[in-house]
């Protein structure tokens, strides 16, 4: 009788995988340390046979799990995936792989799509043996995603219970300093924030007049600047002149995380879900001067409302690149009634008084001046439309076409190297796989360049604004949006505009 021998088990030599690891923030616990997934990772590897590479290691360090688009190693996990460069990717557990189900599930998805086995150790699951039931995955990725849910509670409630001590949590606010974990007044800075209450309440300047009092205040050395350095801007003194911070009041849960397209957003909550507590550290200004600088009366009285500006987004300063913006003026005529008029100004000008102020150019001139020059052109350009955006096609058309017989003679050429021995199977195959992949994309180029119903539909698209420039009583804006590329207006009242269909 001839005895069996045991086989030993087959070793898996330049399998190509991958190891995932990642940790939240610094803090994390040792159990979750990149270290100690890796080792379990490791250990698991080798029990099964796998030959070890330390190359292998992918590691987000400080990415929050429910942040998918920042995690660069699991987003070069999917790209390898898509492209079939690996076959397995390793994780300690799901918590490690996401803590949304949404994004544990899309990855999963993406992986096993493109033939890559999933394992998590922690769980014992293995795409490989799970076959179609995955129960097993979508339970604990559905775990994972409470984790921070339950946490960012009870996380809340500790916050909550310190601010409720007298304790102040997160950004100390101009005015103030911190000590023993409680906010004291800064006396400096605080003698600013009582200068804008004053000059609002009891002076009657408005809120641009102290924007620019302030700056002169900050050039002349007798007014400190905000806490960002710089210079002071109209938003910042509206927001010291809303901020309850400044009469003692510390707002809890005034602004929430949400999650838009795999990143962080911060909005603001409605004021029903808002808990105020009053008195919570010193005031900087009495009650009675923030409510009466917020007083719906006293801002309604001052508030100008914004006129409408078609040329939002399309003019632009020729000095500092910022957005033209609307500003309003009026003069009071002998009978008492008052001529108003709307004219552009640099948006920076308008915050901080630090940009250069343009001449005076009216609202009703610049939009009179520009329907003039693109009535002028009209014929020509509904003549020349179509020749024009097709002779800009053909250029790029020709010069693809160019490129692409280019890509098949290195080919080629590579392959006569190949064929004379100078060049190994490997580096071969690998260099026309990325040539036929250049390749590929210049053709998809072209096959979008050659579709003659799009061309069309941008011609037609562009000859209907401009036959809609002869109702000038209408909102002109998605008109301009779609005819002006951009306008620029210099510190000399010059201006140069630039239309997307030729030159004007």
């Amino acid at each position: 009788m001839i005895e069996k021998r045991d086989e030993k088990p087959k070793l898996y030599k330049n399998y190509p995988y991958l190891v995932y690891a990642r940790v939240s923030t610094d803090k994390d616990e040792q159990k979750d340390s990149l270290t100690n997934q890796v080792d379990i990772c490791r250990y698991w590897l080798e029990q099964n046979n796998y030959e070890w590479n330390d190359k292998s290691i992918l590691e987000d360090k400080a990415k929050s799990g429910t942040m998918f688009l920042e995690r660069t190693a699991m987003q070069l996990i999917l790209k390898k995936a898509r492209n079939r460069e690996i076959k397995m990717v390793v994780f300690k557990s799901i918590h490690r792989l996401a803590r949304d189900l949404k994004d544990a599930l899309e990855i999963k998805e993406v992986l096993l799509g493109h033939g890559v086995r999933v394992v998590t150790i922690e769980e014992g699951y293995d795409s490989e043996f799970e076959g179609k039931n995955d129960m097993k995955f979508e339970m604990f990725s559905m775990f994972a995603a409470q984790y921070p849910k339950t946490q960012s509670v009870s996380i809340s409630a500790a916050l909550a219970a310190k601010v409720r001590k007298g304790h102040h949590i997160g950004k100390i606010p101009y005015g103030y300093d911190r000590v023993d974990q409680k906010l004291v007044i800064k006396e400096d800075e605080a003698a600013v924030i009582r200068k804008i209450f004053d000059w609002y309440n009891n002076k009657g300047y408005g809120q641009k007049t102290i924007t620019n009092k302030l700056n002169e205040g900050v050039e002349n050395a007798s007014i400190l600047p905000p806490k960002s350095g710089g210079v002071w801007q109209l938003t910042t003194v509206q927001r010291v002149l809303k901020n309850r911070t400044f009469c003692g009041d510390f707002i809890l849960n005034q602004y929430t995380n949400i999650k838009v397209d795999g990143r962080k957003k911060q909005i603001k909550n409605p004021e029903s879900k808002w808990t105020i507590i009053k008195n919570h550290h010193p005031a900087i200004v009495s009650r009675e001067e923030f409510e009466k600088a917020n007083n719906k009366e006293v801002v309604n009285n001052r508030r100008k409302v914004t006129p409408w500006n078609e040329f939002r987004g399309l003019l632009k300063c020729g000095h500092c690149g910022s957005n033209m913006v609307i500003m309003q003026s009026w003069k009071k005529k002998k009978d008492g009634s008052k001529t108003h008029w709307n004219y552009l100004k640099c948006s920076k000008y308008r915050r901080s008084n630090k940009c250069v102020n343009h001449p005076p150019i009216t609202y009703d001139s610049f939009r009179e001046l520009l329907l003039q020059k693109l009535k002028e052109e009209t014929e020509k350009a509904s003549f020349n439309l179509e020749f024009n955006l097709t002779m800009n096609d053909q250029v790029r058309i020709r010069k693809l076409e160019k490129e692409l017989d280019g890509i098949k003679q290195k080919i080629d050429r590579l392959l006569d190297i190949y064929l004379e021995g100078m060049l190994n199977k490997y580096d071969y195959e690998r260099k026309k796989e990325e040539l036929v992949k250049k390749g590929q994309q210049l053709e998809d180029e072209l096959f979008i360049l050659n579709n003659a119903d799009k061309r069309d539909l941008n011609i037609e698209t562009i000859k209907e604004a401009l036959e809609q420039l002869n109702d000038t009583d209408q909102d002109l804006y998605n008109v301009f949006n779609k005819l002006l590329k951009c306008g620029t207006i210099y510190e000399d009242g010059s201006i140069d505009l630039k239309f997307k269909f030729g030159k004007i």
